[in-house]
């Protein structure tokens, strides 16, 4: 494909010069034109691409293009079993993702967005397209679907499977609305406004609900509870000091219901620390959020949210709790045959429940990821031993009440007072490897 995108570009620009001026000239100084990235050695740069501020100087005119396919294997043991190869996301190789990457400057106008397809899930969508503009070297405006300055960013994780607030709509979020950061001295400052979430995608019906064709896991309209978040407000403060960054963060939205008309609430508040020593990396996070006042269309009082991405169902989401994030990396350069960096890590989340329902306190969830990160020329590949309590991915029943009551004696039916929740629902664990070409 890279190879077919240079004779296109090669071509067009032909057809244009013999037409006349050339379409990618402007007072005779060319437009330089880039195919691929610089990706770096972790997930910071692999995953959302940062764009230095020596290349915005408003003299300058480019065109990035890039992208990445990856392919996924996985191995699971769920409730105490395995399955056989060739298991429908149980025991498999997939075509996991192919992605393409846009990044284009001119006149102090920034162009970034990137478009993903999920072949597997039959699930496409945009993960975020904005237009930036530079005040001063040190003050931003983005404009667009962006990234929620919310915690540690660009994420709270390592790992190809992010930490357990991803899951929650407090990790890698993004909506649509816009964003000003602005640089005095050591300190970050970030304000946003999102008027509603990212628009949806396209998936399977089979799959999941229309509404969860998307990147980011937001609360989503489902038959009977027809809730969708709006008016997002965001405030971030980040101080940053020798190879460290120390911050906090608050973000407050609306949860309207479009059938009945009624509002409710959400607020989240975050303090962070994200420390370098030599090849150590350090990342630490405690978030607390609550709904208030949440109603499904009848107008009950919900103890939980529906929440959703990928094209796949939604599931619960206690309405109020505390998470706890840890997590260790440690860098290894090498120079060996093509690879030329690994770095390993750790990455742990408590997720604590402050909801109580005819069943009792809601029990607690948990994710550890232990793996490492190998990079290889333009190939980097995760290799993650996942592993999850009382988690939505990392169960034979995807989704559910695992992050609402926790699951039930028996883990595929709802809880009740037959179906009590489990005091030790045990940890489920996924062999995950994920191979991508990045370009």
């Amino acid at each position: 494909m890279r190879y077919s995108l240079i004779i296109f570009l090669f071509f067009f620009n032909a057809i244009n010069t013999i037409g006349g001026e050339d379409s990618l000239s402007r007072s005779s100084n060319s437009i330089p034109l880039y195919l691929g990235h610089d990706y770096g050695n972790d997930k910071s740069t692999l995953e959302l691409l940062q764009q230095p501020q020596q290349a915005l100087k408003r003299d300058t005119t480019w065109l990035k293009i890039g992208g990445a396919f990856r392919l996924n294997n996985l191995y699971t043991h769920y409730e105490g079993q395995t399955f056989p190869l060739g298991t429908f996301l149980r025991n498999e190789w997939t075509w996991d993702t192919w992605r393409l990457n846009v990044d284009a400057y001119s006149e102090g106008i920034q162009l970034s967005f990137e478009y993903r397809f999920y072949p597997t899930f039959n699930t496409h969508f945009l993960k975020y397209g904005w237009l930036g503009y530079r005040f001063t070297e040190n003050t931003h405006l983005k404009l667009g679907i962006t990234q929620v300055p919310f915690g540690l960013l660009p994420y709270a994780s390592h790992s190809w499977w992010f930490q357990l607030p991803y899951y929650l709509g407090l990790e890698d979020d993004h909506q649509m609305g816009f964003h000003l950061s602005h640089k005095a001295d050591t300190w970050q400052l970030d304000g946003a406004y999102f008027l509603l979430s990212e628009p949806r995608g396209t998936n399977e019906a089979t799959f999941g609900a229309f509404s969860t064709a998307r990147y980011s896991y937001d609360v989503v309209p489902v038959p009977g509870n027809s809730n969708i978040e709006r008016h997002q407000v965001n405030l971030r403060a980040a101080k940053n000091w020798s190879g460290h960054e120390t911050g906090l963060s608050v973000q407050w939205h609306e949860l309207y219901n479009m059938q009945s008309g009624h509002s409710g609430s959400h607020w989240a508040a975050a303090v962070h620390h994200d420390g370098n020593w030599g090849p150590w990396n350090l990342k630490a996070e405690a978030i607390y959020y609550t709904y208030s006042d949440v109603r499904n269309d009848a107008g009950e009082v919900l103890d939980v949210v529906q929440m959703g991405a990928y094209g796949f169902g939604t599931y619960d989401v206690a309405n109020s709790a505390a998470l706890y994030v840890l997590g260790l990396a440690y860098d290894i350069p090498l120079e060996w045959g093509p690879i030329r960096h690994i770095q390993l890590y750790n990455d742990y989340t408590l997720m604590q429940k402050f909801t109580s329902g005819p069943a009792g306190e809601y029990r607690k969830s948990q994710q550890n990821v232990f793996g490492a990160l190998v990079s290889a020329g333009q190939v980097y590949a995760y290799f993650d031993v996942a592993m999850g309590y009382n988690h939505p991915w990392l169960t034979n029943a995807f989704g559910g009440n695992a992050l609402g009551t926790g699951r039930g004696m028996d883990y595929r039916q709802p809880v009740s007072a037959l179906n009590p929740t489990a005091s030790d629902p045990g940890w489920n664990t996924r062999l995950n490897i994920n191979i991508g070409y990045y370009f």
